[in-house]
């Protein structure tokens, strides 16, 4: 008897057969790699090297494999409720509020109500794009 279509091993095995082959490194190809009398598709406008021949650009498209960068290193900030820097010469600081950034310039009490981000790190940009960047760097507060 086999597995049931709606099994855990079922799934795995469906997931397996649909994994997309694993590409190598993208080669780094120059001019004077390319052989001068390469074989080139008949008819073709725009042709691109596929490391044999120059193909059409939509069929050498179709087939590049594509490179993803890896994922951005995590905020070397801790997780605080509050933050405070001086950008420029305007002290400033960010407070979480529920799930949302505040930001206050000049005193404690002074809230930008122009202002509130989900992220942390957008709240940072903002802050150092309006007041200049942050001489020390942002301390927990």
């Amino acid at each position: 008897m086999t597995a049931p279509a709606y099994s855990l091993a079922a799934w795995r095995k469906y997931q397996e057969q649909q994994e997309p082959p694993k590409h190598e490194s993208a080669v780094k190809w120059t001019l004077a790699g390319i052989p001068a009398d390469a074989e080139m598709d008949e008819g073709i406008v725009l042709g691109c090297w596929n490391g044999e021949r120059f193909v059409s650009w939509e069929k050498w498209l179709a087939a590049a494999p594509v490179m993803v960068d890896p994922a951005p290193p995590s905020s070397a900030l801790s997780e605080a409720a509050a933050y405070r820097a001086t950008c420029g010469s305007t002290p400033v600081w960010l407070r979480k509020d529920s799930d949302r950034w505040l930001m206050f310039a000049g005193t404690q009490k002074s809230r930008r109500k122009d202002f509130a981000s989900p992220f942390l790190e957008h709240a940072i940009r903002t802050a150092e794009a309006r007041y200049g960047p942050a001489a020390g760097g942002w301390q927990v507060e």
